[in-house]
């Protein structure tokens, strides 16, 4: 396979997004550790950017793009502390699923945000994610058991991850790996130690081998590996078609509520993920002809 191609990007988020799918699990082990989530994401961060500290002086010599990845970094990483909110206080698989609502963003921004063509294929596809999330919502009862604030949460990392998969796919695909990896990082760890400092009044060290590990395997397959490959992957890729392949992380936190919290997965929840995955094929469909890589606009 060329490594240029968007089959190659795709290939490379697929897998990279296996460790998007196992943040659950190391959040919540974390958490019955006593590790609280703003204290979670800053050691998150702090511990991926050491992993980039080889790279520092090519970071400081492009500064300019350095600042932009530390800018992207600060707004989808502060944003995405909603999800691992969210995750307090809804099931794995309901947060997780309602993260798939991305699609319907991806679109939107696209078209008023890029200046994308919105074609009937993306138009079914929203609302084919709208009417899954009508479904995925159905099993929460919508009644007195509702948490409204936690499905709240979980709403907003969707809308920012859209935004980020654009910022990826276009803005920082000229930007050296190293740079774009360690600009994110070290923005995440601002966002993350600022908001600690301001809501918790300091940063929780983790008080057991099982938080330190649950910790470190965040930081390095949820953030090092998973992150490094989807920003790899999507400017080969294309946002749409980032998103189809961002479908196996949908399984692996799946498989997580099921076999690590024996989660029960229901039938119309089963139904949303597929008009979920669905939406996003059509919509992929509808990006750069096969075998046409993607080209990142040139703005």
């Amino acid at each position: 396979m060329n490594a240029r191609t968007p089959a190659a990007g795709m290939a490379l988020v697929a897998f990279g997004a296996i460790g998007f799918g196992l943040m659950p699990l190391f959040a919540r082990t974390a958490y019955a550790d006593g590790l609280p989530p703003l204290s979670l994401l800053s050691w998150r961060f702090g511990i991926a950017f050491l992993c980039l500290l080889p790279f520092l002086p090519r970071m400081l010599a492009a500064k300019r793009d350095t600042l932009i990845a530390v800018l992207a970094g600060a707004g989808y990483m502060g944003i995405n502390l909603f999800y691992f909110l969210a995750l307090q206080r809804l099931t794995v698989a309901l947060t997780v699923l309602i993260l798939f609502t991305y699609p319907l963003f991806t679109i939107l921004i696209g078209w008023l945000g890029f200046r994308e063509k919105l074609t009937w294929p993306n138009a079914v596809a929203a609302v084919l994610v709208l009417l899954a999330a009508i479904l995925i919502l159905a099993p929460a009862g919508l009644g007195e058991n509702l948490d409204i604030t936690g499905i709240a949460m979980a709403f907003v990392p969707p809308a920012a991850y859209a935004l980020f998969v654009h910022i990826a796919a276009k803005r920082l695909s000229r930007v050296a790996i190293p740079v774009r990896l360690g600009g994110v990082f070290l923005g995440g760890l601002i966002a993350m130690l600022v908001l600690g400092l301001i809501m918790d009044g300091g940063i929780v060290v983790p008080a057991s081998m099982a938080g330190w590990g649950a910790t470190v395997a965040l930081a390095l397959l949820s953030t090092v590996f998973a992150l490094g490959l989807l920003l790899y992957g999507a400017p080969l890729a294309g946002a749409e078609r980032t998103a189809v392949a961002g479908a196996s992380e949908l399984v692996t936190a799946l498989i997580v509520g099921v076999v690590a919290y024996n989660e029960a997965i229901s039938g119309t929840m089963l139904a949303g993920a597929v008009l979920i995955i669905g939406a996003i094929l059509l919509a992929a469909r509808n990006g750069a002809s096969p075998g046409e890589p993607h080209r990142p606009h040139a703005d």
